[in-house]
């Protein structure tokens, strides 16, 4: 009788041991999502005059699809959203908005959303931060 014990109990321990060491196998390592694609901007101020100032806002990487601009200024009093409407915008084609800014001194973010129409990226969406420094009057 004390050997079937003695049995049930080791292979009880042999059980919960391969069970144990199963589960604790280490999964394997799943390779990182590549990261979101970013179009590349450049962002150009030009005075109008001593006051004014106008901003260009170009993608030179691809043609895409304007969704919105957001406008934050020094500041903050000048900030502002611009609505594409589905316009299209191709490679080297600048952002220009309908109205002058008071010209002030800082940096100037625009924030651009929209979809790639062009390259291996088509359909993409995007959300891209560029900069503009605008020193004295």
């Amino acid at each position: 009788m004390k050997t079937k014990s003695v049995l049930l109990s080791l292979s009880l321990l042999l059980m919960f041991a391969v069970v144990t060491v199963s589960a604790c196998k280490k999964k394997e390592d799943t390779p990182p999502p590549p990261p979101a694609y970013v179009p590349q901007f450049s962002a150009t101020s030009i005075a109008i005059d001593a006051m004014t100032i106008d901003f260009y806002i170009t993608c030179v990487t691809d043609d895409y699809e304007l969704i919105k601009v957001e406008v934050i200024s020094p500041g903050g009093l000048q900030n502002d959203t611009y609505l594409g409407n589905g316009m299209i915008l191709i490679k080297g084609e600048p952002i220009t908005f309908p109205n002058f800014f008071v010209r002030t001194s800082g940096n100037w973010v625009f924030k651009i959303t929209g979809t790639i129409k062009s390259g291996d990226h088509i359909g993409k969406s995007f959300s891209v931060t560029t900069t503009v420094s605008v020193s004295g009057k």
